[in-house]
């Protein structure tokens, strides 16, 4: 039992203490960054270094640089593609509301004279929605197929910081832990 023990303690050592499998972003990649104060900006990656980040930023290739102090989360993209299922449910949903409303607005055929439409609120109500839903079928599968397409975006972890740490905190149970943490070279 001890052994084990002994083996394991020296892998926490040994080991990466945060084993995370993405990769850093590298110069040239579309970049989103959402800072601490709310601003978010989308460009190129230009340089990456423990401090800052530098990106180029809009079509005349202005460069912003933003130090990783400020950094809420930095993502990667994963290209544009599209959503059918989103846009698709979207569309027919908008037209099935939209022509219930439109339905609802409907006056309801009185017993008197002959009458194209429904006989009270609630079945114009509802043959609206059935037309809107029939409508919004082949809209839906336009603009979900060919119309729509979005960026996809990955997070990815900052970089680390620059200076070696230690931590001691309390673990699960009894005793008392500590993690430590020290840089080698670059990312």
């Amino acid at each position: 039992m001890t052994k084990t023990i002994v083996f394991l303690m020296t892998l926490m050592f040994v080991l990466p203490f945060d084993g995370s499998a993405q990769a850093v972003p590298s110069p040239g990649d579309r970049i989103r960054i959402k800072q601490v104060d709310g601003t978010v900006l989308t460009g190129t990656l230009a340089t990456l270094s423990p401090e800052t980040i530098q990106l180029s930023v809009g079509s005349d290739e202005r460069m912003a640089e933003v130090p990783v102090a400020r950094i809420e989360v930095l993502e990667i993209s994963l290209g544009r593609q599209r959503s059918f299922d989103k846009y698709f449910g979207h569309t027919v949903a908008a037209t099935s509301v939209a022509g219930a409303t439109i339905g609802g607005f409907l006056e309801p055929c009185s017993g008197s004279g002959f009458c194209i439409g429904p006989d009270s609120r609630v079945e114009g109500i509802l043959l609206g929605f059935a037309f809107g839903a029939l409508v919004g079928l082949p809209l839906g599968v336009i603009i979900g197929s060919f119309a729509v397409t979005e960026e996809r975006w990955d997070p990815v972890s900052l970089p680390a910081p620059a200076e070696s740490r230690l931590t001691i905190h309390p673990l699960i149970g009894s005793g008392v832990g500590f993690a430590g943490s020290v840089r080698v070279g670059g990312f």
